[in-house]
């Protein structure tokens, strides 16, 4: 019997290791699932077409596709590349489009990118930690994943970390939503300072029937991080709704 196949992306300049016990939960609720945490390649270009190609190359065919923040952006793009070759879509504090743009304000500004961006050029050290303060606010032990942020996002190379930077301003995928004709989910948190909470509904809006949304409470950014269980059974539960695991395969799972 065929076993399915989860791929879950990190976000801007991390490593698939955060994203270890999200997946180690999963694989308990889902036993029949293979659930894999992809590291980006080692890329220092700036274009969007280029990291999908690779990751397109890279990673399973015939997979689930998630991600966190940027990650989801980029499973996204890859569902878009793939086209019918994808189970579903699973996003995690992602947004449409990262960066505000005309007719799409349910973002971070323009002005505030550009500035974090120029600083980062200055200083990673600084930008690193106020991204990882940032993403950590909003649940209910700042502190603590703060500074677990923190030490992953000093491993990354600043080249690599600048072309995550221009990803996140490249990247549009509004009408790539409503194009993909597979599964999603969407998940945000109430709390999250990266990506407004008024993104869920804008997105919402823009999805086909097999798309839906769903907010978490009482979470910042970083809440797949923080609130493993809670995200996994929520991904869990999509999964087992979304029929897949009619044929057995993941026979054991609990909703």
């Amino acid at each position: 019997m065929r076993e399915d196949t989860l791929i879950l992306l990190p976000g801007w300049a991390l490593g698939p290791s955060l994203l270890e016990p999200l997946a180690r939960t999963l694989r308990e609720r889902l036993p029949g699932l293979s659930v894999l945490c992809a590291g980006y390649p080692e890329l220092t270009s700036h274009r969007p077409e280029s990291w999908v190609a690779v990751l397109d190359r890279e990673l399973p065919q015939d997979a689930w596709l998630a991600g966190w923040s940027l990650g989801g952006m980029l499973a996204t793009a890859l569902a878009q590349w793939r086209g019918r070759q994808v189970r579903g879509l699973i996003t995690l504090g992602s947004n449409a489009s990262f960066v505000a743009r005309p007719g799409w304000p349910e973002a971070m500004g323009t002005e505030i990118f550009v500035a974090f961006r120029g600083g980062f050029q200055h200083s990673p050290a600084r930008a690193f930690a106020r991204f990882a303060q940032l993403s950590a606010q909003g649940g209910r032990d700042a502190r603590r994943l703060g500074s677990e942020l923190l030490q992953a996002l000093q491993a990354t190379p600043r080249d690599q970390a600048l072309a995550g930077l221009a990803l996140l301003d490249e990247l549009d995928l509004r009408d790539v939503l409503g194009q993909l004709r597979i599964p999603q989910l969407h998940l945000f948190g109430d709390n999250d300072l990266l990506v407004p909470a008024a993104a869920r509904r804008a997105i919402a809006k823009r999805l086909p029937s097999l798309g839906r949304t769903e907010l978490l409470s009482g979470v910042g950014h970083a809440f797949p991080l923080e609130r493993a269980d809670e995200t996994a059974e929520r991904m869990a539960m999509f999964l087992n709704q979304s029929g897949q695991g009619q044929s057995g395969q993941w026979s054991g799972a609990s909703t």
